[in-house]
């Protein structure tokens, strides 16, 4: 795994010696709840000696709120797969939610093979199913496609998407399938578009029905947030919310240097922490979910990007200390380009699940995405196999969706989706499936609530070497970097494999660990998922 470690990284300390360590994780996402789990699982720290800093909630993005009555809510949604080997392989140590003679990795794999996806309606257009046995690709796209995925990653560079295809590849139904399922603009990164291609080359078959993505049982929270809460507080792991981290001060230690203090607010007063010899700092930087702002059926979400505190605000004052810790504004200072709008829909009676499921051919929670090919906004939606979270009557119904294109005014809803409130989005979306004649019974029985994130994409933004920190950044000796904006060499951003990735790396790289880590899939290297993939590129 090179880039991850450096000569500084100190030899695994005795087992005993180790319950002298205080480490302290900076963020409670599940990059932080990853690397706690792993300093107790392959570092052997005891669990009260584990202290996690964090500002607002735990679960960062994975989380979810909200009640039946008044609407359930959900920043964002994931996919899993074949790919996510190091996320399984750390759930199936944590029991699941309901049952803990089972782990979350067995509940989600009995789920999936009890309620696979098989998506018949994966683009749709004008209230039709798009048909997408053809991708539509001309020769030039097809070219432009296999030489990105055969460039090396030094060759590309900071150039962007745009700058790899001519303008006829972005109309094709692969494109639409593509970008909508992962989340990709135009003026994202190529090279962060060309990982994606060869980390999930194995998808290409299954692009239309997309029977190969995997799901939870319950969202994401319920899933996998919560039994990992319940699994480190069993453990004695300490959870220190309310914490505002605010920066990191070091002194010089064997040519190299340590952190030695990490400042804190809390209550609004200065409540700094002492980091003794033997103690680790593991900080998650950056957040793509900072500054989100809930709407309503009759308010739109606010536009917040102060960045006053939380990851951004620390990264960018670490970043001012020293280069090799990157640079913070190549990702959070273009907040039209990085922007999205969320939407959670609760719905009080199965009308909208009946007409979908009569549209799609598909029940609810098994037909995958459903992208809107002719919407301005961009619009994707997913609905949810009942129960959505672990608490949800019988008889409600919870569905998801985005805009990738939130700054651009409505085809039916003459505003920008970025000014629209919860009832306007479900206009919007409803008319796009031709379900006007039902539109007044539909709207009087969903709850949507819009969130508006400033920062949702910025992991794709165009990148140069040395703008994301090494995960154990150079000349330091008790410090490393987690989640979505380390650099972790083949893997991709904006997933939880990503963030789990960087905590099984910090944990090994500080400890002097053998790395034992499985390599990341890349598809060039496997002959029969790049031939399949071939065959469906050329067809």
């Amino acid at each position: 795994m090179s880039g991850t470690t450096n000569t500084a990284a100190k030899e695994a300390p005795a087992t005993g010696a180790r319950h002298g360590i205080q480490a302290y994780l900076v963020g409670g996402g599940i990059a932080s709840l990853a690397a706690a789990a792993y300093l107790i699982r392959d570092g052997h720290v005891p669990g009260h000696n584990i202290h996690i800093l964090e500002q607002s909630q735990l679960g960062g993005s994975l989380d979810a709120s909200g009640s039946a009555a008044q609407g359930y809510s959900m920043r964002g949604s994931r996919m899993f797969g074949p790919a996510y080997v190091l996320t399984y392989d750390l759930l199936a140590g944590i029991p699941s939610l309901d049952d803990p003679t089972k782990s979350v990795t067995e509940d989600t794999f009995e789920f999936w093979l009890s309620d696979p996806w098989f998506d018949r309606a994966r683009l749709v257009e004008n209230g039709n199913v798009v048909d997408v046995s053809s991708w539509g690709f001309v020769n030039k796209d097809r070219v432009d496609l296999i030489e990105l995925m055969l460039r090396p990653e030094e060759v590309l560079g900071a150039r962007r998407i745009d700058e790899c295809f001519e303008p006829h590849f972005f109309e094709t139904n692969f494109w639409r399938m593509w970008s909508s399922m992962f989340g990709f603009e135009t003026w994202h990164s190529a090279v962060e578009l060309r990982r994606y291609l060869l980390r999930f080359l194995r998808l290409f078959p299954d692009l239309e029905t997309m029977q190969i993505i995997q799901s939870t049982r319950y969202c994401g929270y319920d899933s996998i947030i919560r039994p990992l809460l319940r699994w480190l507080e069993g453990c004695g792991v300490q959870f220190d919310t309310g914490v505002q981290v605010t920066d990191l001060h070091f002194v010089p230690a064997n040519g190299s240097k340590a952190v030695r203090r990490i400042a804190c607010v809390r209550d609004g007063r200065s409540n700094d922490i002492d980091v003794g010899e033997s103690d680790l700092v593991i900080a998650t930087l950056g957040s793509m979910t900072a500054d989100s702002s809930l709407g309503s059926m009759s308010a739109a979400p606010a536009l917040k990007n102060e960045r006053a505190g939380g990851a951004w605000a620390l990264w960018e004052r670490l970043a001012a200390k020293d280069p090799a810790f990157g640079r913070p504004s190549v990702f959070c200072g273009q907040v039209d380009q990085t922007k999205w709008v969320t939407f959670t829909v609760t719905d009080a009676d199965e009308t909208f699940v009946k007409l979908m499921a009569r549209f799609s051919a598909s029940p609810p929670g098994c037909g995958g995405l459903v992208t809107l090919k002719g919407s301005s906004w961009g619009l994707t939606f997913h609905l949810y196999h009942p129960p959505a979270y672990a608490d949800q009557p019988e008889g409600v119904f919870v569905w998801w969706g985005y805009g990738l294109f939130p700054d651009r005014a409505g085809d039916f809803v003459s505003k920008k989706m970025s000014e629209c409130n919860g009832r306007e989005i479900l206009v919007e979306v409803f008319s796009h499936l031709g379900f006007q004649g039902d539109m007044a019974a539909l709207l009087a029985t969903s709850i949507c609530i819009p969130c508006l994130l400033p920062y949702t994409t910025s992991q794709f933004m165009p990148r140069a070497r040395g703008d994301r920190p090494e995960v154990v950044p150079a000349g330091t000796v008790n410090l490393a970097f987690i989640g979505q904006y380390c650099e972790i060499p083949d893997d991709v951003v904006y997933t939880v494999e990503y963030s789990v990735h960087s905590a099984r790396l910090a944990v090994a790289s500080l400890f002097g660990f053998a790395h034992d880590i499985p390599e990341t899939y890349k598809g060039l290297a496997h002959p029969n998922a790049l031939v399949e993939a071939m065959k469906m590129i050329l067809r």
